[in-house]
């Protein structure tokens, strides 16, 4: 990166710039008035009340000062672009409504011209020298620094502006035109590349870059200046911010800038990047005007549903992601699919543009959350449909704990490489195949991106720079249950690693080869007038859903471990019990298992202190449902609060830590130890058995920083799911209960983290 940018900004001129605009606003001056009471409406309009969203102060002041800072980028940015056409000898577009899709009418550049009547003539020459200095010397990046030192955080964060350094831009170009593999040199130069929603323009200006370094080998003797309106031709772009479009347009032309230099004759450029809005795009409108696109790039706003107001959120769900056939409100019902607060509203955004203005067979990258990996927002990246059309995931580049945007985002991120097939095709017919990116088979390949501890600092201001600061390491993602390649995903080295000596011992659940005698109901237990001290409350597969209980039942547990003689006791302290006991002698006598040879006629198997321990993880072993639940005492009506006992067809890990019992838990119901489970079971009667069980590695309990966060995540799901259970079985298991979603998504990342980058995740 140069310094050209920072350079330009400490200029006296700039900052008068900024104060002459703001005594006009403080003044009420009639054209700038004017103009930003347009801007203000065109603002709600069509990116919602962000002014209420700035900070604690006044909306009416939030967007005077947001207005101010719009104006004064909008003022630097049209400077450059009219020192490129006097330093290059070319006419450009430059107005930010000249060829917009959708109408824009406040006249930012008359404010300019009003304000630079308030400027010197030695102030606006220094301004011009400035400009031209810039144009010859800057790179396309520093547009991005631009913005970021002239527009606040606080404001960027509104419209949610988050500048895509150079490398991922650069990282997202190669990645759709090296997956495929039909892109030779000419034809990537050709390919209509769009982003719609183009900020900075380090997307456009990749594209543009790419395209020129492949003119330039494939066809060395192209003249300049048509080499330029070649390239500049098929890189298309818009924005629903009108600075953007001249930020984009001008980093363009730093892209094309050695072409721009040798051009031996002025010539007129046409830069295709105009105003947009994608919840209206068609592939009718500019800048595509009646063809889609061969590729999309792009860095979808990164906002939050509950960010957005009603009006906006209204234009979402009524506007073209009302189709059916993209299904993006299904999952919770029409009006409920984006309604919760955390849920991003960055895919939904990638899919519409995605049906509406990419072409069959084409593809496409996009800068997006890691979380949507594994968490319910992300259900829609791991559908394999868009609309009619198969969708196939090619690459996966994973940043991990990697902060590409630095302070500006703590969210981690990803690149996701995409292919689209054509209207009617089947998945297998349009993107299965022997590459190993069919995401419900051999994973999608993925790239690690990690610190090298001999590289310095990370750095994402090229592609080139990436590489050289950060190691990389190959891998593959895969539906955690590939019945449900939908659901969450997890990195194979995770799974891989899933595997691995258990620290902890498994139990096997009470056995009694009497369920008629030992189980319990209260007509039975009021009519025999049994005393409670030997009921208890007592587990069947049926009862253990993901961490919590749907019910239990009662059960007769007279001994407290299997073959204890306390037959005189139970005869004298529990004379009811021991006389229904009694009454049942023959069927219990009758019980063939060698295991009740041992202590009294009404033994037990499948008991001892751990039976008893505080705290129990606990599991179905019969079939295949690998929910596991933290379980200790019940209030019950008849026995009063007792300590839950485990089943005949229950294992359980015993412990009287009560946050080790949640992080063994969490464990063991993420997604890379359930798609392990899935991977070893033997899929028979006793698919979760000791056997299989104890080939998980659970490591101990060391009350790390990593294992309370597991165990503090489990004790949150434990107490949402009581509020989700005063229905029937059946009910239950076809809800969506989305704060447990987002739970169990932090439990995924945490413990892929934890397996995948070892001890760096402690």
């Amino acid at each position: 990166m140069t310094n050209a940018a920072p350079t330009f900004l400490a200029d006296d001129a700039v900052r008068q710039y900024r104060t002459a605009l703001s005594e006009r606003v403080r003044a009420g001056e009639e054209t700038t008035e004017a103009v930003a009471t347009d801007w203000r409406r065109f603002v709600r309009d069509r990116h919602g009340d962000v002014f209420a969203l700035v900070d604690d102060r006044p909306p009416k002041t939030a967007a005077r000062e947001l207005f101010v800072q719009t104006l004064s980028l909008d003022f630097l940015l049209s400077e450059l672009l009219a020192a490129a056409e006097r330093t290059f000898d070319v006419s450009v577009p430059t107005r930010p409504g000249g060829g917009a899709a959708i109408a824009f009418d406040a006249d930012f550049d008359a404010v300019h011209d009003a304000v630079a009547t308030d400027l010197s003539a030695t102030t606006r020459e220094g301004v011009a020298e400035a400009a031209e200095r810039f144009v010859r010397t800057a790179a396309p990046e520093d547009v991005a620094t631009l913005h970021r030192e002239t527009v606040s955080r606080l404001g960027r964060r509104a419209f949610g502006r988050y500048d895509t350094p150079t490398g991922l831009a650069e990282l997202a170009v190669e990645t759709v035109v090296e997956g495929d593999a039909d892109a030779d040199a000419v034809g990537f130069v050709d390919a209509t590349v769009l982003d719609p929603g183009c900020g900075a323009g380090a997307f456009v200006a990749a594209a543009a870059e790419r395209k020129r370094a492949a003119l330039s080998a494939s066809d060395p003797d192209v003249a300049p200046a048509a080499a330029a309106t070649r390239v500049a031709e098929s890189v298309r772009g818009f924005d629903l911010n009108p600075v953007a479009v001249r930020a984009s347009r001008l980093a363009v032309l730093l892209a094309l800038r050695p072409l721009l230099s040798a051009a031996a004759e002025p010539f007129s450029l046409d830069l295709p990047i105009v105003l947009g809005d994608a919840l209206d795009a068609t592939a009718a409108d500019a800048p595509l005007s009646g063809e889609r696109a061969d590729i999309l790039l792009g860095n979808p706003p990164w906002l939050t549903w509950d960010s957005l107001t009603e009006r906006l959120k209204d234009r979402w769900r009524e506007g073209p992601m009302a189709d059916p056939n993209l299904e993006l409100f299904c999952h919770r019902g029409r009006n409920a699919r984006l309604g919760h607060a955390n849920d991003d509203v960055s895919v939904p955004f990638a899919w519409t543009c995605v049906h509406r203005l990419l072409s069959d067979g084409g593809g496409a990258a996009f800068v997006l959350k890691r979380d949507l990996l594994t968490g319910p927002a992300g259900e829609l990246l791991r559908r394999r449909r868009v609309g009619d059309r198969s969708l196939s995931m090619r690459r996966i580049h994973d940043f991990g704990t990697l902060a590409p945007f630095g302070e500006e985002v703590d969210a981690g991120t990803a690149l996701y490489g995409l292919a689209v097939g054509r209207g009617g095709q089947s998945a297998d017919e349009s993107t299965g195949g022997d590459d190993g990116s069919d995401d419900g088979r051999e994973g999608v390949p993925t790239t690690r991106w990690a610190r090298r501890e001999d590289a310095g600092p990370p750095a994402f201001d090229s592609l080139s720079a990436m590489r050289r600061t950060l190691g990389r390491e190959e891998t593959a993602y895969l539906p955690a249950n590939p019945e449900t390649p939908a659901g969450p995903w997890v990195r194979a080295d995770a799974e891989r690693r899933a595997l691995g000596p258990a620290d902890y011992r498994i139990r096997h659940g009470v056995k009694d080869d009497a369920k008629a005698v030992y189980g319990l109901d209260g007509d039975t237990i009021e009519a025999r007038t049994l005393e409670p001290d030997h009921v208890y409350p007592y587990l069947k597969s049926k009862h253990v859903v993901k961490y919590g209980l749907f019910g239990y039942d009662r059960h007769l547990v007279p001994q407290r471990r299997a073959g204890e003689d306390n037959e005189s006791a139970v005869r004298e302290e529990t004379p009811n019990t021991y006389a229904y006991l009694q009454d049942h002698r023959e069927r219990l006598d009758s019980r063939g298992s060698s295991w009740f040879d041992d202590g009294p006629f009404y033994g037990l198997f499948g008991l001892g202190p751990y039976t008893w321990a505080d705290y129990k993880v606990v599991w179905c072993r019969l079939g295949f449902k690998p929910h596991f639940a933290v379980v200790s005492t019940v209030e019950d009506p008849f026995l009063g609060e007792k300590p839950v006992v485990p089943g005949d067809h229950c294992m359980f890990v015993a412990t009287d830590d009560e946050a080790e019992a949640h992080y063994l838990c969490a464990l063991l119901n993420s997604a890379p130890y359930q798609r392990s489970l899935r991977d070893i079971s033997s899929g028979g009667k006793s698919s979760l058995s000791k056997s299989t069980v104890s080939e998980l590695s659970m490591p101990e309990w060391e009350a790390t920083a990593h294992q309370r966060r597991l165990a503090e995540a489990s004790m949150r799901a434990h107490e949402i799911v009581p509020n989700h259970t005063d229905c029937s079985k059946r009910a239950y298991n076809a809800k969506t209960i989305p704060e447990l979603d987002a739970v169990q998504a932090k439990i995924d990342r945490a413990v892929e983290r934890f397996l995948a980058d070892g001890d760096d995740a402690r």
